[in-house]
């Protein structure tokens, strides 16, 4: 595939067969539970080492779609900018000023809910993907579950944890986000607990607070 040509637009989740809320996390967990398994198989497949070839679509890869927020130092490979090289320098001001540079800009300018609006529909419409993928998977090998795993494809979106809720000042993170196993819906109507194994970012948060994790499992 050359690169210069390729173009990944972001579309969001489309042909669904309608507009589907998403959910807190908690959620999600607790009443929607094949929509669970399958939005924790895409970070599962996120998680290998073939991760690009089982993806399919190169701009879909969590790495490109995290270059979009700062790391790595890599121009997204959906853009059919024909720069494709990282632009970043040390020594340029767009990158260095205002602090946190780059990586945190966004978050503190007038851009930023037209630039997150479109970076979240981009990693939803790859999990989206990810997700139909698998469910049709799961249903060709369990015809007893035709139905099921598809519809709650059709109906994922990005899962969310409002920070600012009433409970949280007591109860802080929800124990999905920061749990040493998570309980998860398998095939055949049966539950598999998963180890979670944290992410470098995790880590890095792992002093002051639980944080989000980037969970392993075998589909």
């Amino acid at each position: 595939m050359n690169s210069v040509e390729y173009h990944y637009p972001v579309i969001g989740r489309k042909g669904t067969g309608g507009i589907f809320d998403r959910l807190p996390i908690q959620t999600l967990e607790k009443d929607h539970p094949y929509q669970f398994a399958l939005f924790l198989a895409f970070n599962a497949i996120e998680q290998r080492s073939d991760a690009p070839h089982v993806v399919k679509e190169p701009a879909a890869t969590f790495m490109e779609i995290a270059s979009i927020h700062g790391k790595p130092d890599v121009e997204w490979a959906g853009d059919h900018n024909k720069d494709i090289s990282a632009d970043y320098s040390s020594t340029d001001k767009k990158d260095t000023n205002p602090v946190p540079s780059r990586f945190g800009i966004f978050h503190g300018a007038v851009v930023f809910p037209t630039w997150h609006r479109s970076y979240v529909m981009l990693i939803e419409q790859s999990i989206g993907n990810i997700a139909e993928q698998l469910a049709r998977d799961n249903e060709a090998d369990n015809p007893n579950e035709n139905g099921v795993w598809i519809k709650a494809a059709k109906e994922l979106r990005f899962p969310y944890w409002d920070w600012g809720g009433k409970d949280v000042p007591e109860n802080g993170l929800p124990p999905v986000l920061y749990e040493e196993k998570v309980e998860i819906m398998a095939t055949g109507g049966k539950k598999n607990k998963l180890s979670i194994i944290r992410s470098h970012f995790s880590r890095m948060l792992a002093e002051s607070q639980p944080t989000l994790a980037t969970r392993r499992m075998t589909w």
